[in-house]
């Protein structure tokens, strides 16, 4: 019984940890947010909180708004140090990384911006 006991309460408290959203993920998704309404400085406040955070799809979004300058000063060279953070864990980084070296002219990541979504 004490056993039986014991493990509801673990697995209770896995589920209950695992459910909750640290204050990076929350900026995160108030940046998405704010990105779709166009909103570009509400979104690089968010997503530079989250990316200092060590949340990698707000590192990746970071770098977008960095190179293109949406809701900043644009900055290229910040844009893809943040971008090779992000690559460390995502390959949209990486692929990302890989179409500014070869200097392709389009700007692909909106899409996959949209694909962090909750």
């Amino acid at each position: 019984m004490l056993r039986s006991i014991f493990i509801f309460v673990s697995v209770f408290t896995v589920f209950l940890l695992t459910g909750c959203n640290g204050p990076g993920v929350n900026a995160y998704y108030r940046g998405n947010d704010a990105f779709q309404y166009g909103s570009y400085q509400v979104s690089f406040a968010n997503y530079l909180y989250a990316a200092n955070q060590g949340v990698v799809p707000a590192q990746y979004a970071l770098g977008y708004q960095y190179f293109y300058g949406l809701g900043t000063k644009q900055d290229e060279p910040q844009g893809i140090i943040w971008l090779q953070r992000a690559a460390k864990h995502s390959p949209r980084a990486q692929y990302a990384l890989y179409l500014i070296q070869q200097k392709i002219p389009m700007q692909p990541w909106v899409f996959q911006l949209k694909t962090y979504q909750k």
